[in-house]
Protein backbone atom coordinates (compact mmCIF):
# COMPACT_ATOMS: atom_id res chain seq x y z
CA UNK A 1 0.00 0.00 0.00
CA UNK A 2 2.74 2.19 0.65
CA UNK A 3 4.44 1.82 -2.62
CA UNK A 4 1.08 2.47 -4.17
CA UNK A 5 0.89 5.64 -2.34
CA UNK A 6 4.06 6.91 -3.49
CA UNK A 7 3.64 5.54 -7.20
CA UNK A 8 0.13 7.48 -7.32
CA UNK A 9 1.79 10.52 -5.51
CA UNK A 10 4.55 10.55 -8.58
CA UNK A 11 1.63 10.24 -11.29
CA UNK A 12 0.29 13.21 -9.79
CA UNK A 13 3.42 15.28 -9.39
CA UNK A 14 4.31 14.56 -13.12
CA UNK A 15 0.93 15.62 -14.32
CA UNK A 16 0.61 18.68 -12.26
CA UNK A 17 4.23 19.88 -13.88
CA UNK A 18 2.71 18.88 -17.06
CA UNK A 19 0.12 21.63 -16.69
CA UNK A 20 2.30 24.39 -15.36
CA UNK A 21 4.67 23.73 -18.70
CA UNK A 22 4.36 27.49 -19.80
CA UNK A 23 4.19 28.14 -24.01
CA UNK A 24 3.99 30.93 -26.24
CA UNK A 25 1.31 32.00 -28.37
CA UNK A 26 -0.48 34.19 -30.90
CA UNK A 27 -3.88 34.57 -30.57
CA UNK A 28 -5.17 36.95 -33.88
CA UNK A 29 -8.02 39.16 -33.88
CA UNK A 30 -9.83 41.53 -36.74
CA UNK A 31 -10.19 44.57 -34.27
CA UNK A 32 -10.12 45.30 -30.57
CA UNK A 33 -13.60 45.15 -30.22
CA UNK A 34 -13.98 41.65 -31.11
CA UNK A 35 -10.88 41.15 -28.75
CA UNK A 36 -12.29 42.36 -25.99
CA UNK A 37 -16.08 41.32 -26.38
CA UNK A 38 -15.07 38.05 -27.12
CA UNK A 39 -12.62 37.63 -24.71
CA UNK A 40 -14.66 39.15 -21.87
CA UNK A 41 -12.80 38.33 -18.51
CA UNK A 42 -10.51 36.22 -19.68
CA UNK A 43 -8.35 38.96 -21.35
CA UNK A 44 -7.25 39.57 -17.36
CA UNK A 45 -6.07 36.25 -17.13
CA UNK A 46 -3.45 36.65 -20.30
CA UNK A 47 -0.13 37.27 -19.57
CA UNK A 48 0.36 39.38 -22.71
CA UNK A 49 4.09 39.87 -23.57
CA UNK A 50 3.39 42.06 -26.56
CA UNK A 51 1.12 42.76 -29.83
CA UNK A 52 1.57 43.21 -33.42
CA UNK A 53 0.10 43.25 -36.69
CA UNK A 54 -0.03 40.49 -39.40
CA UNK A 55 -1.56 40.73 -42.79
CA UNK A 56 -5.59 41.56 -42.49
CA UNK A 57 -5.64 41.27 -38.75
CA UNK A 58 -4.01 41.59 -35.49
CA UNK A 59 -2.65 39.61 -32.67
CA UNK A 60 -1.54 39.16 -29.40
CA UNK A 61 1.79 37.21 -28.38
CA UNK A 62 0.95 35.41 -24.71
CA UNK A 63 2.55 33.45 -22.16
CA UNK A 64 0.27 30.14 -21.67
CA UNK A 65 -0.33 26.67 -20.78
CA UNK A 66 -2.32 23.98 -22.57
CA UNK A 67 -6.02 24.75 -20.50
CA UNK A 68 -5.69 28.34 -21.40
CA UNK A 69 -5.22 27.93 -24.63
CA UNK A 70 -7.97 25.29 -25.08
CA UNK A 71 -10.44 28.12 -23.34
CA UNK A 72 -9.33 30.71 -26.03
CA UNK A 73 -10.14 28.73 -28.75
CA UNK A 74 -13.72 28.22 -27.28
CA UNK A 75 -14.25 31.79 -27.50
CA UNK A 76 -13.48 31.46 -31.17
CA UNK A 77 -10.02 32.45 -31.71
CA UNK A 78 -6.78 31.34 -33.94
CA UNK A 79 -4.14 30.43 -32.22
CA UNK A 80 -0.82 29.55 -33.11
CA UNK A 81 1.95 28.16 -30.94
CA UNK A 82 4.47 29.36 -31.01
CA UNK A 83 7.35 28.27 -28.55
CA UNK A 84 5.91 24.54 -26.88
CA UNK A 85 8.15 25.80 -23.45
CA UNK A 86 9.01 29.27 -23.12
CA UNK A 87 12.48 27.29 -21.53
CA UNK A 88 13.29 26.91 -25.47
CA UNK A 89 12.61 30.38 -25.97
CA UNK A 90 14.88 31.28 -23.31
CA UNK A 91 17.66 29.08 -24.36
CA UNK A 92 17.65 30.29 -28.16
CA UNK A 93 17.43 34.29 -26.82
CA UNK A 94 19.89 34.11 -24.51
CA UNK A 95 22.03 30.67 -25.03
CA UNK A 96 21.99 29.64 -21.79
CA UNK A 97 20.63 26.47 -20.77
CA UNK A 98 17.64 26.83 -18.65
CA UNK A 99 18.85 24.31 -15.67
CA UNK A 100 21.86 25.88 -15.19
CA UNK A 101 20.98 28.21 -12.07
CA UNK A 102 24.49 29.29 -11.85
CA UNK A 103 24.85 30.64 -15.45
CA UNK A 104 21.24 32.24 -15.03
CA UNK A 105 22.57 34.50 -11.95
CA UNK A 106 24.59 36.42 -14.83
CA UNK A 107 21.77 38.28 -16.81
CA UNK A 108 24.43 38.05 -19.50
CA UNK A 109 25.23 41.55 -21.10
CA UNK A 110 21.64 43.14 -19.15
CA UNK A 111 22.57 44.66 -15.68
CA UNK A 112 21.17 42.26 -13.07
CA UNK A 113 20.19 43.99 -9.90
CA UNK A 114 23.73 44.09 -8.12
CA UNK A 115 25.51 45.38 -10.71
CA UNK A 116 23.15 48.27 -11.09
CA UNK A 117 23.90 49.23 -7.95
CA UNK A 118 27.91 48.77 -8.50
CA UNK A 119 27.01 50.90 -11.44
CA UNK A 120 25.40 53.73 -9.87
CA UNK A 121 27.64 53.49 -7.01
CA UNK A 122 30.52 54.07 -9.41
CA UNK A 123 28.82 57.04 -11.21
CA UNK A 124 28.27 58.81 -7.42
CA UNK A 125 32.42 58.20 -7.22
CA UNK A 126 33.07 59.29 -10.29
CA UNK A 127 31.09 62.39 -10.49
CA UNK A 128 30.47 63.64 -6.45
CA UNK A 129 29.48 67.21 -7.93
CA UNK A 130 26.55 65.98 -9.86
CA UNK A 131 24.92 62.39 -7.91
CA UNK A 132 23.51 61.44 -5.37
CA UNK A 133 22.12 58.16 -4.33
CA UNK A 134 19.09 57.52 -2.42
CA UNK A 135 16.90 54.79 -0.37
CA UNK A 136 13.86 56.26 -1.19
CA UNK A 137 11.65 53.20 0.43
CA UNK A 138 12.06 49.39 0.41
CA UNK A 139 10.49 46.36 -0.99
CA UNK A 140 8.30 43.25 0.43
CA UNK A 141 11.63 41.42 0.93
CA UNK A 142 13.42 44.93 2.81
CA UNK A 143 15.62 45.65 -0.53
CA UNK A 144 16.01 49.08 -1.43
CA UNK A 145 14.36 50.94 -4.28
CA UNK A 146 17.62 52.59 -5.33
CA UNK A 147 17.34 56.06 -6.59
CA UNK A 148 19.86 58.12 -8.56
CA UNK A 149 19.26 62.30 -8.67
CA UNK A 150 21.30 64.30 -11.20
CA UNK A 151 22.11 68.20 -11.36
CA UNK A 152 24.36 70.97 -9.92
CA UNK A 153 23.70 70.62 -7.23
CA UNK A 154 22.69 67.24 -6.42
CA UNK A 155 22.26 68.28 -2.13
CA UNK A 156 19.92 71.12 -2.96
CA UNK A 157 16.09 71.97 -3.67
CA UNK A 158 16.32 74.65 -6.44
CA UNK A 159 12.81 74.15 -7.12
CA UNK A 160 13.91 73.59 -10.95
CA UNK A 161 11.61 71.44 -13.16
CA UNK A 162 11.89 67.94 -12.08
CA UNK A 163 11.93 64.51 -14.49
CA UNK A 164 11.86 61.08 -13.37
CA UNK A 165 12.25 58.36 -15.55
CA UNK A 166 12.25 54.22 -14.26
CA UNK A 167 12.43 51.14 -15.40
CA UNK A 168 12.24 47.03 -14.14
CA UNK A 169 8.41 47.41 -12.94
CA UNK A 170 7.84 44.20 -14.50
CA UNK A 171 11.04 41.58 -13.31
CA UNK A 172 11.51 39.98 -16.34
CA UNK A 173 12.13 43.55 -18.09
CA UNK A 174 16.06 44.47 -18.00
CA UNK A 175 16.64 46.43 -20.94
CA UNK A 176 14.40 49.64 -19.56
CA UNK A 177 17.38 49.11 -16.67
CA UNK A 178 20.35 49.63 -19.45
CA UNK A 179 18.50 52.04 -20.99
CA UNK A 180 18.69 54.34 -17.86
CA UNK A 181 21.95 53.45 -17.02
CA UNK A 182 23.65 54.56 -20.47
CA UNK A 183 21.58 58.15 -20.68
CA UNK A 184 22.73 58.84 -17.13
CA UNK A 185 26.41 57.50 -18.25
CA UNK A 186 25.58 59.93 -21.17
CA UNK A 187 24.71 63.09 -19.06
CA UNK A 188 27.60 63.19 -16.64
CA UNK A 189 30.29 61.97 -19.49
CA UNK A 190 28.68 65.07 -21.68
CA UNK A 191 29.03 67.85 -18.93
CA UNK A 192 31.09 70.26 -19.09
CA UNK A 193 30.88 73.26 -16.77
CA UNK A 194 33.26 75.51 -18.98
CA UNK A 195 30.58 75.34 -21.59
CA UNK A 196 26.99 76.74 -20.32
CA UNK A 197 25.57 76.54 -23.77
CA UNK A 198 26.28 72.48 -23.94
CA UNK A 199 22.99 71.46 -23.88
CA UNK A 200 23.77 68.09 -21.65
CA UNK A 201 25.02 71.27 -19.06
CA UNK A 202 22.28 73.51 -19.77
CA UNK A 203 19.49 70.80 -18.52
CA UNK A 204 21.77 69.41 -15.20
CA UNK A 205 22.06 72.89 -14.70
CA UNK A 206 18.75 73.72 -14.85
CA UNK A 207 16.33 70.61 -14.11
CA UNK A 208 16.50 68.08 -10.85
CA UNK A 209 16.59 64.58 -12.98
CA UNK A 210 15.95 61.07 -10.92
CA UNK A 211 15.74 57.62 -11.86
CA UNK A 212 14.45 54.48 -10.13
CA UNK A 213 16.14 51.93 -12.54
CA UNK A 214 14.66 48.99 -10.63
CA UNK A 215 11.14 49.32 -9.28
CA UNK A 216 10.66 45.85 -8.50
CA UNK A 217 13.93 44.46 -7.07
CA UNK A 218 12.54 41.25 -5.22
CA UNK A 219 11.07 40.18 -8.54
CA UNK A 220 14.21 41.02 -10.57
CA UNK A 221 16.18 39.46 -7.87
CA UNK A 222 14.19 36.56 -8.38
CA UNK A 223 14.79 36.07 -11.93
CA UNK A 224 18.58 36.38 -11.50
CA UNK A 225 19.01 34.96 -8.40
CA UNK A 226 16.56 32.11 -8.30
CA UNK A 227 16.18 30.65 -12.04
CA UNK A 228 12.76 33.43 -12.41
CA UNK A 229 14.30 34.42 -16.04
CA UNK A 230 13.21 30.66 -17.56
CA UNK A 231 9.79 31.06 -16.29
CA UNK A 232 9.52 35.46 -17.47
CA UNK A 233 8.77 36.27 -13.28
CA UNK A 234 6.56 39.73 -13.71
CA UNK A 235 5.25 40.14 -10.75
CA UNK A 236 6.57 41.40 -6.99
CA UNK A 237 7.26 38.33 -4.37
CA UNK A 238 4.56 39.35 -1.94
CA UNK A 239 2.06 36.23 -1.53
CA UNK A 240 -1.11 37.69 -0.69
CA UNK A 241 -3.10 34.21 -1.36
CA UNK A 242 -1.33 30.84 -0.88
CA UNK A 243 0.39 29.69 -2.95
CA UNK A 244 -0.19 32.24 -5.22
CA UNK A 245 2.60 34.71 -5.37
CA UNK A 246 3.08 38.43 -6.30
CA UNK A 247 1.09 41.43 -7.41
CA UNK A 248 1.66 42.87 -10.74
CA UNK A 249 2.32 46.55 -9.48
CA UNK A 250 1.12 48.33 -12.88
CA UNK A 251 -1.99 47.70 -11.87
CA UNK A 252 -2.07 48.23 -8.12
CA UNK A 253 -2.18 51.98 -8.38
CA UNK A 254 -4.85 53.94 -7.51
CA UNK A 255 -6.47 55.59 -10.13
CA UNK A 256 -9.08 54.10 -11.62
CA UNK A 257 -7.71 50.87 -9.87
CA UNK A 258 -9.69 47.51 -10.12
CA UNK A 259 -11.81 49.51 -13.43
CA UNK A 260 -13.32 46.69 -14.63
CA UNK A 261 -11.68 42.77 -14.59
CA UNK A 262 -10.86 43.19 -17.99
CA UNK A 263 -7.49 45.49 -17.72
CA UNK A 264 -6.35 43.87 -14.67
CA UNK A 265 -7.52 40.84 -13.06
CA UNK A 266 -9.00 40.13 -9.19
CA UNK A 267 -7.37 36.54 -9.33
CA UNK A 268 -4.37 36.10 -7.73
CA UNK A 269 -3.00 33.52 -9.81
CA UNK A 270 -3.08 35.67 -12.73
CA UNK A 271 0.09 37.77 -14.04
CA UNK A 272 -2.24 40.64 -14.32
CA UNK A 273 -3.20 40.76 -10.45
CA UNK A 274 -4.07 43.77 -9.12
CA UNK A 275 -3.17 43.36 -5.58
CA UNK A 276 -6.48 43.24 -2.69
CA UNK A 277 -6.60 46.95 -2.64
CA UNK A 278 -4.65 50.12 -4.22
CA UNK A 279 -1.47 50.93 -3.44
CA UNK A 280 -1.26 47.28 -0.98
CA UNK A 281 2.01 46.73 -2.27
CA UNK A 282 5.37 48.59 -0.84
CA UNK A 283 7.15 49.19 -3.75
CA UNK A 284 3.79 51.09 -5.12
CA UNK A 285 3.53 52.93 -1.93
CA UNK A 286 7.41 53.85 -1.84
CA UNK A 287 7.06 55.53 -5.46
CA UNK A 288 3.65 57.06 -4.96
CA UNK A 289 5.14 58.65 -1.53
CA UNK A 290 8.41 59.66 -3.55
CA UNK A 291 6.01 61.70 -6.24
CA UNK A 292 3.66 63.35 -4.23
CA UNK A 293 6.60 64.96 -2.18
CA UNK A 294 7.72 66.61 -5.71
CA UNK A 295 6.18 68.87 -8.99
CA UNK A 296 8.05 66.34 -11.18
CA UNK A 297 7.01 67.30 -14.47
CA UNK A 298 7.46 64.65 -17.10
CA UNK A 299 7.99 61.16 -16.48
CA UNK A 300 9.03 57.85 -18.67
CA UNK A 301 8.10 54.32 -17.50
CA UNK A 302 10.43 52.00 -19.82
CA UNK A 303 9.41 48.49 -20.19
CA UNK A 304 9.71 45.73 -22.88
CA UNK A 305 9.33 44.77 -25.83
CA UNK A 306 7.72 45.22 -29.00
CA UNK A 307 8.59 49.05 -29.10
CA UNK A 308 6.13 51.25 -28.55
CA UNK A 309 5.29 54.80 -27.50
CA UNK A 310 2.40 55.83 -25.40
CA UNK A 311 0.09 58.24 -23.34
CA UNK A 312 -2.11 57.79 -20.86
CA UNK A 313 -5.15 56.51 -20.45
CA UNK A 314 -4.27 52.92 -20.21
CA UNK A 315 -8.06 52.44 -18.01
CA UNK A 316 -10.18 52.61 -21.29
CA UNK A 317 -10.19 54.48 -24.52
CA UNK A 318 -11.50 57.70 -23.63
CA UNK A 319 -9.84 61.02 -25.05
CA UNK A 320 -7.64 62.25 -22.04
CA UNK A 321 -6.79 65.62 -21.23
CA UNK A 322 -4.43 67.86 -23.29
CA UNK A 323 -4.45 65.17 -26.28
CA UNK A 324 -3.20 67.29 -28.24
CA UNK A 325 0.45 67.95 -26.15
CA UNK A 326 0.48 64.39 -25.32
CA UNK A 327 0.34 63.38 -29.05
CA UNK A 328 3.21 66.08 -29.73
CA UNK A 329 5.39 64.58 -27.03
CA UNK A 330 5.16 60.22 -28.70
CA UNK A 331 4.98 62.03 -32.00
CA UNK A 332 8.29 63.50 -30.95
CA UNK A 333 9.28 60.09 -29.21
CA UNK A 334 9.22 58.56 -32.42
CA UNK A 335 10.99 60.82 -34.63
CA UNK A 336 13.82 59.90 -32.23
CA UNK A 337 13.46 56.08 -31.92
CA UNK A 338 11.68 55.61 -34.96
CA UNK A 339 9.21 52.93 -33.53
CA UNK A 340 6.36 52.36 -35.86
CA UNK A 341 3.71 55.26 -36.13
CA UNK A 342 1.00 52.42 -35.31
CA UNK A 343 2.43 51.79 -32.22
CA UNK A 344 2.61 55.17 -30.96
CA UNK A 345 -0.37 56.81 -29.33
CA UNK A 346 -2.49 55.87 -26.40
CA UNK A 347 -2.26 52.83 -24.83
CA UNK A 348 -5.80 51.76 -24.52
CA UNK A 349 -5.64 52.09 -28.34
CA UNK A 350 -1.93 50.87 -29.91
CA UNK A 351 -1.83 48.11 -27.19
CA UNK A 352 -4.33 46.90 -24.43
CA UNK A 353 -6.65 48.51 -21.84
CA UNK A 354 -4.83 48.50 -18.46
CA UNK A 355 -6.16 49.72 -14.83
CA UNK A 356 -4.44 50.84 -11.84
CA UNK A 357 -1.67 51.73 -14.12
CA UNK A 358 1.69 54.37 -13.01
CA UNK A 359 0.96 56.70 -15.82
CA UNK A 360 -2.68 56.54 -15.31
CA UNK A 361 -2.23 57.68 -11.69
CA UNK A 362 0.62 60.17 -12.07
CA UNK A 363 -1.72 62.09 -14.83
CA UNK A 364 -4.46 61.86 -12.78
CA UNK A 365 -5.39 64.92 -10.24
CA UNK A 366 -6.70 62.65 -8.53
CA UNK A 367 -7.09 63.22 -4.38
CA UNK A 368 -4.75 62.14 -2.52
CA UNK A 369 -5.63 63.06 1.39
CA UNK A 370 -7.69 65.40 0.46
CA UNK A 371 -5.80 67.33 -1.94
CA UNK A 372 -5.18 66.94 -5.43
CA UNK A 373 -1.75 66.09 -6.69
CA UNK A 374 0.35 67.68 -8.88
CA UNK A 375 -0.64 66.52 -12.43
CA UNK A 376 3.28 64.70 -14.51
CA UNK A 377 2.78 63.84 -18.16
CA UNK A 378 3.58 60.36 -17.62
CA UNK A 379 4.36 58.24 -20.76
CA UNK A 380 5.07 54.18 -21.67
CA UNK A 381 8.07 53.15 -23.61
CA UNK A 382 7.80 49.28 -24.46
CA UNK A 383 11.66 49.22 -25.59
CA UNK A 384 13.10 46.29 -27.55
CA UNK A 385 12.17 43.18 -30.28
CA UNK A 386 11.46 39.37 -29.53
CA UNK A 387 11.59 38.80 -26.23
CA UNK A 388 11.98 40.44 -22.96
CA UNK A 389 15.64 38.75 -22.94
CA UNK A 390 16.56 39.79 -25.96
CA UNK A 391 20.20 41.13 -25.86
CA UNK A 392 21.69 38.82 -23.25
CA UNK A 393 24.54 37.81 -25.02
CA UNK A 394 24.28 40.40 -28.02
CA UNK A 395 25.91 43.49 -26.04
CA UNK A 396 25.69 45.33 -29.83
CA UNK A 397 21.60 45.09 -29.78
CA UNK A 398 21.55 46.33 -26.17
CA UNK A 399 23.46 49.65 -27.34
CA UNK A 400 21.63 49.96 -29.77
CA UNK A 401 18.51 50.18 -28.35
CA UNK A 402 19.83 52.29 -25.74
CA UNK A 403 20.89 54.93 -28.49
CA UNK A 404 17.27 54.97 -30.19
CA UNK A 405 15.92 56.14 -27.20
CA UNK A 406 19.00 58.28 -25.88
CA UNK A 407 17.26 61.08 -27.74
CA UNK A 408 14.02 60.58 -26.53
CA UNK A 409 15.76 61.21 -22.91
CA UNK A 410 17.25 64.23 -24.00
CA UNK A 411 14.07 65.40 -25.47
CA UNK A 412 11.52 64.80 -22.38
CA UNK A 413 14.25 66.47 -19.98
CA UNK A 414 14.21 69.52 -21.72
CA UNK A 415 10.30 69.74 -22.48
CA UNK A 416 10.39 69.00 -19.13
CA UNK A 417 10.66 72.73 -18.15
CA UNK A 418 10.49 75.90 -19.81
CA UNK A 419 12.94 75.89 -22.63
CA UNK A 420 13.08 78.63 -25.13
CA UNK A 421 13.69 77.98 -29.07
CA UNK A 422 13.83 80.33 -31.86
CA UNK A 423 11.07 79.58 -34.13
CA UNK A 424 11.82 82.96 -36.64
CA UNK A 425 13.52 85.85 -37.28
CA UNK A 426 12.34 89.00 -39.74
CA UNK A 427 13.76 92.37 -40.85
CA UNK A 428 11.84 94.93 -40.83
CA UNK A 429 14.08 98.20 -42.36
CA UNK A 430 10.42 100.67 -42.68
CA UNK A 431 13.49 103.37 -42.32
CA UNK A 432 15.16 101.99 -45.12
CA UNK A 433 14.39 100.68 -48.34
CA UNK A 434 11.74 98.33 -46.89
CA UNK A 435 13.52 95.35 -48.76
CA UNK A 436 12.77 93.54 -45.29
CA UNK A 437 17.15 92.93 -45.97
CA UNK A 438 19.66 95.14 -43.67
CA UNK A 439 21.86 97.22 -46.24
CA UNK A 440 24.10 99.45 -45.22
CA UNK A 441 23.04 102.68 -43.70
CA UNK A 442 20.27 101.53 -42.67
CA UNK A 443 17.79 101.62 -39.33
CA UNK A 444 15.75 98.29 -39.38
CA UNK A 445 14.29 96.26 -36.40
CA UNK A 446 14.53 92.53 -36.12
CA UNK A 447 11.40 90.49 -34.72
CA UNK A 448 11.67 87.73 -32.64
CA UNK A 449 9.34 84.94 -33.52
CA UNK A 450 10.29 82.72 -29.80
CA UNK A 451 8.73 78.83 -28.81
CA UNK A 452 8.70 78.23 -25.25
CA UNK A 453 8.59 73.82 -25.50
CA UNK A 454 7.71 73.07 -22.27
CA UNK A 455 4.96 70.64 -22.15
CA UNK A 456 3.40 71.59 -18.24
CA UNK A 457 1.32 74.13 -17.95
CA UNK A 458 3.17 75.40 -14.72
CA UNK A 459 6.33 75.86 -16.80
CA UNK A 460 4.96 78.95 -18.73
CA UNK A 461 7.88 81.91 -18.84
CA UNK A 462 7.54 85.20 -17.32
CA UNK A 463 9.18 88.55 -16.41
CA UNK A 464 11.40 87.29 -19.27
CA UNK A 465 13.87 90.24 -19.71
CA UNK A 466 16.51 89.86 -23.40
CA UNK A 467 20.03 91.55 -23.21
CA UNK A 468 21.23 91.78 -27.38
CA UNK A 469 24.35 91.68 -28.17
CA UNK A 470 26.99 91.55 -31.55
CA UNK A 471 30.73 92.21 -31.62
CA UNK A 472 31.01 94.01 -34.73
CA UNK A 473 32.11 97.89 -35.46
CA UNK A 474 29.55 98.09 -38.21
CA UNK A 475 26.06 96.97 -36.37
CA UNK A 476 24.76 98.91 -33.78
CA UNK A 477 22.13 97.41 -31.56
CA UNK A 478 19.91 100.36 -30.58
CA UNK A 479 17.78 99.16 -27.36
CA UNK A 480 19.64 96.05 -26.85
CA UNK A 481 18.12 95.23 -23.23
CA UNK A 482 14.11 94.72 -23.81
CA UNK A 483 11.50 93.02 -22.21
CA UNK A 484 9.69 89.96 -24.31
CA UNK A 485 5.88 88.72 -23.76
CA UNK A 486 5.37 85.90 -21.41
CA UNK A 487 5.03 83.22 -23.38
CA UNK A 488 3.05 79.48 -22.00
CA UNK A 489 3.82 76.58 -22.54
CA UNK A 490 3.79 75.07 -26.10
CA UNK A 491 3.35 78.57 -27.59
CA UNK A 492 5.21 81.14 -29.27
CA UNK A 493 5.36 85.48 -28.87
CA UNK A 494 6.95 87.94 -31.00
CA UNK A 495 8.84 90.88 -29.58
CA UNK A 496 11.39 93.60 -31.64
CA UNK A 497 14.63 95.40 -31.05
CA UNK A 498 16.16 98.17 -33.17
CA UNK A 499 19.26 98.13 -35.15
CA UNK A 500 21.38 100.50 -37.39
CA UNK A 501 24.14 99.43 -40.06
CA UNK A 502 27.03 101.22 -41.08
CA UNK A 503 27.15 102.29 -44.06
CA UNK A 504 30.41 101.41 -44.49
CA UNK A 505 29.44 97.95 -43.31
CA UNK A 506 30.78 94.91 -45.99
CA UNK A 507 28.68 92.03 -46.87
CA UNK A 508 28.55 89.52 -44.19
CA UNK A 509 26.72 87.92 -41.23
CA UNK A 510 26.46 89.37 -38.22
CA UNK A 511 26.21 87.13 -35.29
CA UNK A 512 23.88 87.83 -32.57
CA UNK A 513 23.45 86.82 -29.16
CA UNK A 514 20.46 86.61 -26.62
CA UNK A 515 21.28 86.30 -23.43
CA UNK A 516 17.49 85.59 -21.92
CA UNK A 517 16.54 85.68 -18.25
CA UNK A 518 13.17 84.52 -17.11
CA UNK A 519 10.91 82.57 -14.33
CA UNK A 520 9.88 79.21 -14.57
CA UNK A 521 7.77 78.83 -11.80
CA UNK A 522 9.38 80.26 -8.88
CA UNK A 523 13.10 79.08 -10.65
CA UNK A 524 15.06 81.80 -12.12
CA UNK A 525 16.29 80.58 -15.35
CA UNK A 526 19.47 82.23 -17.86
CA UNK A 527 19.31 80.46 -21.35
CA UNK A 528 21.30 81.80 -24.54
CA UNK A 529 19.79 81.85 -28.08
CA UNK A 530 22.01 82.68 -31.08
CA UNK A 531 21.20 83.63 -34.88
CA UNK A 532 22.61 85.34 -37.57
CA UNK A 533 21.30 88.06 -39.85
CA UNK A 534 22.95 89.21 -43.13
CA UNK A 535 24.44 92.69 -44.33
CA UNK A 536 23.70 92.67 -48.01
CA UNK A 537 25.06 95.75 -49.81
CA UNK A 538 23.32 97.00 -52.82
CA UNK A 539 24.80 98.55 -56.12
CA UNK A 540 24.15 102.01 -56.58
CA UNK A 541 23.08 103.12 -60.58
CA UNK A 542 24.02 106.56 -61.80
CA UNK A 543 22.15 109.49 -60.85
CA UNK A 544 20.49 111.81 -63.51
CA UNK A 545 19.14 115.31 -62.76
CA UNK A 546 15.48 116.05 -61.37
CA UNK A 547 15.74 113.00 -59.37
CA UNK A 548 15.11 110.27 -62.34
CA UNK A 549 17.61 107.63 -63.81
CA UNK A 550 18.58 106.08 -66.75
CA UNK A 551 19.09 102.52 -67.26
CA UNK A 552 23.25 101.89 -67.26
CA UNK A 553 24.52 101.47 -71.15
CA UNK A 554 24.43 98.14 -70.88
CA UNK A 555 23.01 95.36 -72.77
CA UNK A 556 21.49 94.82 -69.33
CA UNK A 557 17.26 94.58 -68.51
CA UNK A 558 16.00 96.31 -65.36
CA UNK A 559 13.06 94.38 -63.79
CA UNK A 560 10.19 95.92 -61.14
CA UNK A 561 9.51 93.97 -58.18
CA UNK A 562 6.68 93.12 -59.43
CA UNK A 563 8.41 91.28 -62.02
CA UNK A 564 7.29 93.47 -64.85
CA UNK A 565 10.15 94.74 -67.16
CA UNK A 566 11.08 98.42 -66.77
CA UNK A 567 11.23 100.70 -70.22
CA UNK A 568 10.96 104.09 -69.05
CA UNK A 569 13.25 106.06 -66.48
CA UNK A 570 13.84 105.01 -63.32
CA UNK A 571 12.69 106.78 -59.86
CA UNK A 572 13.55 106.27 -56.59
CA UNK A 573 13.52 102.89 -55.58
CA UNK A 574 14.28 98.94 -55.96
CA UNK A 575 14.70 97.28 -59.13
CA UNK A 576 16.24 93.95 -59.85
CA UNK A 577 19.19 94.07 -62.62
CA UNK A 578 19.60 91.20 -65.49
CA UNK A 579 23.29 90.79 -66.41
CA UNK A 580 24.74 89.18 -69.41
CA UNK A 581 25.02 85.62 -67.10
CA UNK A 582 21.40 85.85 -66.83
CA UNK A 583 21.96 86.19 -62.81
CA UNK A 584 19.72 88.65 -61.03
CA UNK A 585 21.34 91.22 -58.95
CA UNK A 586 19.22 93.72 -56.62
CA UNK A 587 19.61 97.20 -57.17
CA UNK A 588 18.65 100.15 -55.25
CA UNK A 589 18.89 103.96 -56.51
CA UNK A 590 18.37 106.63 -54.23
CA UNK A 591 18.80 110.60 -53.91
Amino acid sequence: MKYLFIISFFFIFISINAQEIKMEAKVYFKSADELFSKMGNLFSELDIVTAGEAEREYFIVIITNKDQIEKIKEKGFKVEITYYDIKEKFKKMTGIDPNNLELLRDFGFFFTYWEMIDTIQRLANNFPNLVRIYDIGRSHQNRPLWCVKISDYPDSNENEPIVFFNAATHAREPMGVSILIYFMTYLLTNYDPTNSENLITWLINNREIYFVPVMNPDGYVYNSDSGGATANWRKNRRIIQSPYVGVDLNRNYGYKWAYDNIGSSPNPSNEAYRGPERFSEPETRVVRDFMLSKKIRAQIDYHTYGRYNMYPWGYDTFTPPDVRTLKEVVDSFRFYNNYSASRTGQIAKVLYTANGSSVDWEYADTLWEGIRKFITYAFTIEASINDFWYGWNDSAFIRQECERNLGVNIYLTKVGGAFLELKNIRIDDFYGNQDNILNPGESAYIYLTIKNRAIHPIDSVYNLTINATAPNPYFVIIDSIFNFPNILRNDTQIGFFKVYVNEEAPAESIPIVLNCNYLDDTYLTNQLLRFKVPIEPLQLVREKDNNYFQIPKTKSAIYLSTGQKCNGKLKQGIYFLLEKDKKYKKVLIKK
